[in-house]
């Protein structure tokens, strides 16, 4: 069973904001609507009693219902006051508070940030193909090098100028990655979408000490790839992709604050972004995020990544062109990089609008 959960910052559990939430949005109708029922019947009484000042009657109604008004109203306040006392030391407080200030800037963010990177070839340059014109390119894997950088190259059957563009970014020990590239690009022709999907390799990740994909400065070459790919097989410079499974999902999200809506879509899975995050430059990106839940232990578990993944989500969701949010139950963090490879409806919002 696959859950699509609407991910609250602060919130440990995804169902504990949701019911939070409607708790929350009931409250704040209430504490409009019924103080002002209640004056309007105050009202009423009040002009009653102008025109029977004898009547002894209205004076009990009038002042229970001023009492009611201020309950009322006051109620919400003193909840809100309460949570906020308590703040992070529960775990309801800390989803209250969440909540309450859904747009607060979480504390993992650098606040000095990273200067936006220069394209290094903006999409506007590059040699644009006749849409549908064959390729003369035999399906299959090609093996790559840019700088220090290999990757490998999945080419479709019957590939033409103008196809969209994935490239995928590995984690911790992976190697060169052309059955990757070849899975996902067979689960998007199974769709009736024949995409490039590209797989750099990078040596470095895995090793002791390893800074991963943003950390060891590497976008700006996973950002070369992408244009030398582009200039070769004349993508769809509208339809270019990233995403990434664990140090590679770090990557994806780190990709697009980088470079922003140069991508189409972006699909991180099992992992968060980085330091100096910028959520808005996700506006008018796709993104699909997606982890695993209720298996395995420590780093072999998703939910170790479900608070910050669940963040950073938050951050994104009022910028992006859409999003979606995918909990897989009973998988590992091993199990939703597996996944992502094959999941149809995952990889079909990626490339479609």
């Amino acid at each position: 069973m696959i859950v699509n959960v609407l991910a609250i910052s602060g919130c440990t559990s995804p169902a504990l904001g949701a019911v939070l939430s409607i708790m929350k949005k009931i409250m704040n109708l209430i504490q409009i609507i019924v103080p002002i029922l209640l004056m309007i019947s105050l009202a009423f009484n009040l002009i009653k009693l102008m025109g029977d000042p004898d009547n002894k009657k209205l004076l009990p109604r009038i002042k229970n219902a001023a009492l009611a008004t201020v309950i009322v109203f006051m109620v919400p306040v003193f909840v809100n006051v309460v949570m906020g006392m308590l703040g992070e030391n529960f775990s309801v407080s800390a989803c209250w508070e969440s909540i309450s200030n859904p747009s607060g800037t979480p504390s993992y963010i650098n606040p000095y940030g990273t200067k936006k990177q220069q394209i290094v070839t903006p999409p506007s340059e590059y040699e644009q193909g006749v849409a549908g014109r064959p390729l003369n390119e035999a399906e299959g894997i090609r093996s790559e090098q840019y700088g220090k950088m290999s990757y490998s190259v999945y080419v479709p059957k019957d590939a033409t100028t103008n196809m969209p563009l994935l490239i995928w970014l590995h984690g911790d020990g992976g190697s060169s990655g052309g059955s990757q590239a070849q899975t996902l690009g067979k689960t998007a022709a199974s769709l009736g979408i024949p995409a490039i999907i590209v797989r750099p390799y990078s040596p470095n990740l895995g090793s002791s000490g390893n800074p991963g994909w943003f950390e060891g400065g590497h976008l700006g070459e996973v950002k070369g790839i992408i244009d030398e790919v582009c200039q070769k097989y004349q993508c769809d410079t509208t339809n270019i992709n990233v995403g990434g499974h664990s140090r590679g999902a770090i990557g994806a999200w780190m990709m697009v604050s980088t470079y922003g809506n140069f991508f189409h879509s972006v699909a991180p899975v099992s992992c968060c972004s980085s330091r100096g995050f910028k959520p808005q430059n996700f506006k008018g990106v796709k993104v699909w995020a997606m982890r695993g839940s209720g298996a395995g232990s420590g780093y072999s578990s998703d939910d170790t990544y479900g608070h910050c993944m669940n963040r950073d989500v938050n951050n994104i969701k009022k910028y992006a062109k859409a999003w979606h949010y995918t909990i897989l139950p009973g998988t590992t963090h091993g199990g939703a990089g597996g996944n992502a490879l094959t999941n149809k409806e995952m990889i079909k919002f990626i490339f479609t609008n």
